[in-house]
């Protein structure tokens, strides 16, 4: 009987262990998420420019392009833009992260495409990884 009740403490004991593994690194992956979203919207803010190809006014090595954006064009252009690499070396490697932009008049006109440098810019994130 000593036994039987040794064995369900124990199990019990290594279920709620496991299972509070589990949760922290769920919860570890869920503040990681947090974390790059905040880091992204942070760093398009540097790129909010009437004069995206001006070194004056748009930041970059190549010049108002995001070096995390794998499509080359300006971070605010409208479209998809890929930044997964940000995903490198944190819970999240292997995940995906974008960003779209939509460009929108709000009072200044678009300016000319395919930037619509004058036009007032939504930008929705995405970002997938395994729990």
């Amino acid at each position: 009987m000593a036994t039987m009740v040794a064995a369900m403490t124990a199990s019990a004991v290594f279920s709620v262990v496991l299972s509070s593994f589990v949760s922290d690194a769920k919860a570890d992956k869920r503040d990681a998420a947090a974390m790059a979203l905040r880091q992204a919207q942070q760093a398009l803010k540097v790129y909010v420019s009437a004069a995206p190809a001006d070194p004056n006014y748009s930041p970059g090595a190549i010049v108002g392009r995001w070096a995390a954006d794998s499509s080359g064009n300006w971070a605010l252009r409208n479209g998809s833009h890929d930044i997964s690499s940000l995903l490198a070396g944190t819970p999240l490697e292997g995940g995906s992260f974008s960003y779209t932009v939509a460009s929108y008049n709000c009072g200044f006109g678009l300016g000319s495409a395919p930037n619509n440098e004058l036009a007032c810019k939504r930008v929705s994130f995405r970002l997938t990884y395994t729990d």
